[in-house]
This record gives C-alpha cells, structure tokens and sequence, in this order.
C-alpha cells in the first residue's frame, strides 16, 4: 500500500510517498519518528532481518516547488488556459487582442498566500479575458482564451 505523507528537513516541506514492503515493528518506528523530530540527519538503524526494509521511498518531491506552467485545453473557439489549482486573480497581464508568445506571463494566481505565474503554453492572440482581479477560480476553470 502506497501512502504519501509531508516531511519538513531543515524547514523545507517534501511530500513522500511509501509503500509498505513488510510487518513493521514498533521499536522501528519509533525511531524513526525520534529521529526525524530532532532535526538532524537520519541514521541507518540496523534490525535482526537487514535482507528485508520495512519501508521503501517511492519519489519525493518539494511541496513548494509547484510546477507554473499551466493546462490549456483546446475547443472550437481556441485555446483556453486554465487555472492549475485554485486562488484568487491577484493581476491580469494581457488584454484582449494582444499577442502572447509560449512562456509569455498571463495572470497570478495566488494560492495558499503563494504568488502563481500562469503562462501562455501556446502562442496566440489572447480573443478574451475571463477574469478579473480579484476573482477566485476553481482548479481548471478558463482564465484566458487564445485565437
């Protein structure tokens, strides 16, 4: 069974995820936990069975570090591109028939008191605007739409 779970080293907040390899043993656990509250680094404790771990680290990635690039979706009437997570518009960069290129910053999104720069994934001419400052959007809601 896969569980993801958020570690904080050094102030710095991953999330992990761990799949269960085998019977944990209380003694194993605690001290894991012992070592990781104390903030320092974490050291190989050796058991009676070494050939089998307890648990394995799947991938680690830094909570923080939260991709800006953008999902852009594609209709009849262009390309729209939506907000990856939901916020508040803090500023709109463009306006309407104005041209954009690939990368190019079209909104901030603030998300968890965190500033978002959504970006053009696609070149174009931005055909609408549909939002303002201010507004909050969902995960995946349009913001721009692209001719």
């Amino acid at each position: 069974m896969v569980r993801k779970f958020v570690v904080r080293v050094n102030g710095k907040e991953y999330v992990v995820e761990v799949e269960e390899l085998g019977i944990q043993t209380q003694a194993s656990v605690q001290s894991f936990a012992q070592q990781a509250q104390s903030s320092q680094p974490v050291q190989t404790v050796q058991t009676q069975q070494p050939a089998q771990p307890v648990q394995a680290v799947k991938t680690v990635q830094p909570v923080q570090e939260e991709s800006k690039q953008t999902q852009v979706s594609s209709t009849s009437s262009g390309v729209k591109i939506v907000a990856p997570m939901s916020g508040v518009i803090l500023k709109v960069l463009v306006s309407e028939g104005q041209k954009v290129e690939y990368g190019q910053k079209v909104v901030i999104l603030e998300a968890m008191k965190m500033e978002n720069e959504i970006v053009a994934d696609k070149p174009g001419v931005v055909r609408k605007i549909l939002v303002k400052e201010g507004d909050n959007v969902d995960t995946g809601q349009a913001l721009v739409e692209l001719g």
